[in-house]
C-alpha cells in the first residue's frame, strides 16, 4: 500500500538549484562585508545605506536557502504529494522584501526633495557602488538563467530582486553625479522613478506567488492546449471537463473524458496512461487525474 508519492525531482535540477542558492548566499554575504567595511572607513552615507540593503539581502538569502531546501525534499507521510508549496511561500517573502525596498527608495527620495541632496563622495564609495552594481548584474544573469532552465518561479523572483539592486545602484550613481553637475533634484527624481519600477516588479511577483499559494488555474491558452493533447489520444471520443489548479508552482489537472463503453479495462487503462504521459511532458504539469466515462455520461 502506498501512502505518498514516489515522484522525485531530477538530480540535475537539484544541482542547478543548489548552485543558484550558493551564488545568491555567497554573493550577498560578500557584498554586505565589503560595503560595511567601505562604509566604516569612508563615512559615506550612500555606501552605509547600500550596506544595510545588502545585510537585508543576506537575511532573505538565508530564508531562500532554507525554504527551497525544504521545497525539494521528496514526499513523505506528512506531505504525501511533496513539499513544493514551500517554494511560492519563499517567493512571497522575497516579493514583500522588494516592496519594502521600493518604499525605502521613494521615502529617501522625498526626504532629499524636502531637505536637499548631499554631495556625492567620489573615490572608494563610488567604486564600491559600481562594483556592487556589476556583481548584482552578474548574479541576475546567472540566477535568471538557472531559473529558466529548471522552471523555478521563486528563483525568477530572486533574479528580479538582483536586477532591481543593479538598477538602483547605477541610478544612484548617475543621479547623484547629475545632481552635482547639472540639476540638484536629479538624484531624488531618479530615485522615485526607480521606486516605481520596483513597486511594479514587486506587485507582479507578489501576484504570481499568491496565485500559486491560493490554487489559481491555468491560462485559457494552456487549457486549450491540454484539450488538444487529450483529444489527440486514440480512443478518446470527447473531453468534457478540464479543471486546473496550481499546487505549489506546478499544475494539477482533473480530466473527464468519454471512451467507447465496450473497451476492456486494459484498453481503457492504456488510454489513461497515454493521456497522463503526454500531459506531464509539459514542465508546468506535475499530476493529471483522468476520470473515464462511457459516451452517454458527462
Amino acid at each position: 500500500m502506498k501512502y505518498y508519492s514516489d515522484h522525485k525531482r531530477s538530480n540535475e535540477n537539484n544541482q542547478q538549484l543548489y548552485r543558484a542558492l550558493i551564488i545568491t548566499l555567497c554573493g550577498n554575504v560578500f557584498l554586505a562585508v565589503i560595503k560595511s567595511l567601505a562604509a566604516k572607513y569612508s563615512g559615506s552615507s550612500a555606501v552605509t545605506a547600500d550596506a544595510y540593503n545588502s545585510i537585508s539581502d543576506v537575511l532573505y538569502s538565508v530564508m531562500l536557502v532554507i525554504g527551497l531546501l525544504i521545497a525539494v525534499r521528496p514526499a513523505d507521510i506528512s506531505h504525501p504529494q511533496g513539499h513544493r508549496r514551500f517554494e511560492p511561500l519563499v517567493g512571497l517573502v522575497i516579493s514583500i522584501s522588494m516592496a519594502w525596498a521600493g518604499y525605502q527608495a521613494v521615502a529617501d527620495s522625498i526626504d532629499k526633495i524636502i531637505h536637499g541632496t548631499r554631495a556625492f563622495e567620489f573615490g572608494l564609495p563610488s567604486l564600491v557602488l559600481l562594483c556592487s552594481a556589476i556583481i548584482k548584474a552578474l548574479m541576475y544573469w546567472l540566477i535568471n538563467r538557472i531559473s529558466r532552465k529548471i522552471n523555478s518561479p521563486t528563483l525568477s523572483t530572486a533574479a528580479i530582486d538582483n536586477l532591481m539592486d543593479t538598477i538602483t545602484s547605477f541610478t544612484a550613481i548617475v543621479g547623484i553625479i547629475a545632481a552635482r553637475f547639472f540639476y540638484p533634484l536629479a538624484d531624488p527624481i531618479a530615485g522615485i522613478l526607480v521606486s516605481i519600477w520596483i513597486f511594479r516588479a514587486a506587485f507582479k511577483a507578489l501576484k504570481e506567488n499568491l496565485d500559486f499559494l491560493t490554487g489559481a488555474g491555468a491560462k485559457a491558452a494552456e487549457r486549450e492546449d491540454f484539450q488538444k493533447i487529450i483529444a489527440s489520444v486514440p480512443g478518446v471520443i470527447n473531453v468534457h471537463q478540464i479543471f486546473t489548479e496550481y499546487v505549489g508552482t506546478k499544475l494539477l489537472l482533473d480530466i473527464h473524458i468519454n471512451v467507447d463503453g465496450k473497451l476492456t479495462l486494459y484498453e481503457v487503462h492504456a488510454i489513461e496512461s497515454e493521456i497522463e504521459s503526454r500531459l506531464t511532458e509539459n514542465p508546468e504539469v506535475e499530476r493529471a487525474y483522468i476520470h473515464i466515462e462511457p459516451p452517454e455520461f458527462d
